[in-house]
């Protein structure tokens, strides 16, 4: 009786799985590099947009501590919607799949919050997610019911 012996060899040497790494690890972005004030327009296309001109801007967005779980902030737009209105976050956010959700380009991370509004404007709190992108770009998107609707691209004052 014979026994044929086959010695398995390792999909990926290691030398390579170190290079790998070491690859990802010096393109990784410190997401608290993002503190700060974000300012930007809105998306001027209607079909994405409802209750918000289309020259409204947020200007601005104050981001703080933020880090892969949580961040603060507060949101002023230009059409006195919000002033310095600070973001309640939504806690369970974080632990849910849509935290690392990709749009057309991928997010580095999203953060799930709600906006009281300016007394002047009245009305229900507004939910706002945040997506924080690689290239030095910030997204908001604001949307309360049917009302409201604005996506707003944000770069660094």
């Amino acid at each position: 009786m014979s026994f044929l012996i086959i010695k398995k060899r390792p999909l990926v040497s290691v030398p390579l799985v170190l290079v790998g790494f070491l690859v990802l690890a010096g393109g990784c972005l410190d997401v608290r590099d993002f503190e700060g004030s974000w300012a930007g327009a809105i998306v001027a296309e209607e079909a994405v947009r409802q209750g918000f001109g289309a020259s409204v801007k947020v200007d601005p967005l104050v981001l703080a501590d933020v880090d892969l779980v949580k961040l603060s902030a507060t949101l002023t737009t230009s059409d006195g919607k919000f002033q310095a209105s600070t973001l309640q976050r939504v806690t369970r956010f974080t632990a849910d799949t849509m935290a690392s959700m990709s749009f057309d380009t991928s997010p580095v991370r999203s953060y799930l919050h709600y906006a009281p509004p300016s007394a002047e404007s009245g009305g229900c709190n507004a939910m706002v997610l945040i997506s924080l992108f690689g290239d030095e770009h910030v997204e908001v998107r604001i949307i309360r019911g049917n009302d409201l609707f604005g996506v707003f691209s944000l770069k660094r004052q």
